[in-house]
């Protein structure tokens, strides 16, 4: 009786022992603080979702842009000094342009998972000791923010312009000079007038109060703004398959649910914009067609030079799978 009490007892010792062990607290290192929408929208619903899933065992917290720069938050992650990363594809071109690729695919994030090309840009970044655990789209795209309307040129001839190597291309291609600035001088750039307009996210840009410094955005949109979630490749590998299994469930919810929350704050924001005094200006009509296409151009120029044999092996994918037209 007494070794029969005390196999029980070691045997639940051990059960517990062993869900102890599986309890996991990520560190997730984001690009944006939380006056960014896409983190209480994205990365914050992540981690509350994550925890209520997995009852307790897996939870989360953030490590903000304060702690290590957008633009140097690569190497933090696959080195395992954080667990996970949210941050966007053209943040990391100096060392792969993959991921911003995914700005010139069609919004459909069920399409885009079926496709096949999630996987290749897993498998590029797993070489980087990276696993790719979510795309969450914006509903929304990119657009200008300008001091004065667009001219008879009916693109940006001569205008100079704040643009990260997102916009880069394509605000060359219409004429515009391309002057970089960090977001955190944007303001003060109109302001000044050291440039005449800013590239940005179509959703975003209210938190910041540009509005009352630039007197215009751009219509038509261009693009598709995208925000990757990334687990160092070490970290997932010592998660049970029950674990992963969780991440990868509550990823795949939030593509759609998350992408949906946001077309209404977009809508939302947009009107706020437009009360607040922006007026909307049109591309020419020999330029506003093409608007989206040189975009995508851009993008996939960069992501070929950048990502090389992968990057041209993602494009040639999205091409046949109809989600890119360039």
């Amino acid at each position: 009786m007494i070794r029969q009490l005390l196999a029980t007892t070691l045997s639940c010792a051990c059960l517990l022992g062993a869900s102890a062990a599986q309890a996991k607290n990520l560190t997730i290192l984001s690009g944006w603080d939380n006056n960014y929408n896409a983190v209480p929208v994205f990365v914050d619903q992540f981690i509350s979702n994550l925890k209520e899933r997995s009852e307790g065992k897996l939870s989360a917290e953030m490590r903000g842009p304060e702690t290590v720069p957008p633009f140097e938050q690569l190497q933090p992650v696959s080195s395992g000094l954080f667990d996970m990363l949210f941050t966007h594809g053209a943040y990391h071109l100096g060392e792969t342009g993959m991921s911003f690729a995914l700005d010139a695919m069609k919004d459909d994030p069920i399409a885009r998972r079926e496709s096949g090309a999630y996987e290749l840009i897993d498998q590029h970044y797993q070489t980087r000791g990276l696993k790719l655990i979510g795309v969450f789209s914006a509903a929304s795209g990119y657009h200008v923010l300008l001091r004065q309307p667009i001219g008879q040129d009916g693109a940006l001839q001569g205008r100079k312009i704040r643009a990260s190597a997102t916009y880069h291309d394509m605000v060359s291609e219409l004429g515009g000079a391309v002057v970089t600035l960090p977001a955190s001088e944007i303001f003060s750039g109109l302001e000044r007038g050291v440039v005449d307009g800013a590239a940005w996210p179509v959703f975003g840009a209210m938190e910041y109060g540009w509005y009352e410094v630039a007197q215009y955005m751009t219509r038509p949109t261009f693009g598709v703004t995208n925000h990757i979630l990334f687990m160092n490749l070490d970290t997932w590998e010592d998660l049970g398959q029950e674990a992963q299994g969780i991440i990868m469930d509550v990823a795949i919810e939030l593509e759609s649910s998350g992408r949906d929350k946001f077309a209404e704050l977009w809508a939302a924001e947009d009107k706020a914009m437009q009360d607040a005094g922006l007026q909307i200006t049109e591309f020419g009509p020999e330029v506003a067609p093409a608007v989206n296409a040189m975009f995508e151009a851009g993008v996939w120029k960069q992501v070929e030079a950048r990502s090389g044999a992968d990057g041209a092996e993602l494009h040639k994918l999205a091409l046949e799978k109809g989600l890119t037209s360039k």
